[in-house]
């Protein structure tokens, strides 16, 4: 019996714990790379939450945009108007948003190709810079948009 222990101690004596060492470097290293995968997910959780902010932001500019051109049931712009002045609007609320404004400012007219049997005789065009902006909720995205647009006036 006392061969078969000397036998043992001095088939693993020379072993000296590399296992563990392995154990300690192999856990070492899936460590760091569990850390690695924290690190990259919160950072595209950030990404996502400030796309969705200037998402949110342009949205709510565009909205803007659509409800100065045609606000249901009444027009918000004067298409007839001649002055330069821009007309300032600001009155348009979104949930989850700031700062909405537009302003709609008279470009000038001109007279279209055709369209009457007599010669010079046309409808005229009024034309318009829209410009609109708007904010999150919180302040940290903001958006600014203009529209080009383009209405039939009487005569220049």
């Amino acid at each position: 019996m006392d061969i078969c222990r000397q036998q043992y101690k001095q088939k693993y004596k020379q072993q000296r714990g590399f296992v563990l060492v392995l154990a300690l470097v192999m856990l070492a290293v899936l460590t760091l790379i569990g850390v690695s995968s924290m690190n990259s997910a919160n950072m595209e959780l950030k990404a996502t939450a400030n796309a969705k902010q200037h998402q949110m932001a342009f949205n709510a500019t565009q909205s803007l945009l659509e409800f100065t051109v045609s606000k249901p049931g009444t027009l918000v712009i004067d298409y007839q108007t001649r002055t330069t002045t821009p007309q300032v609007y600001s009155t348009y609320v979104l949930p989850d948003t700031s700062a909405l404004s537009a302003s709609v400012e008279y470009i000038g007219c001109t007279k279209g190709l055709g369209g009457s049997l007599e010669d010079g005789k046309s409808f005229g065009y009024n034309f318009f810079d829209i410009k609109a902006s708007g904010m999150n909720a919180n302040g940290t995205a903001r958006s600014n948009q203009t529209l080009g647009l383009r209405y039939p006036a009487a005569a220049c």
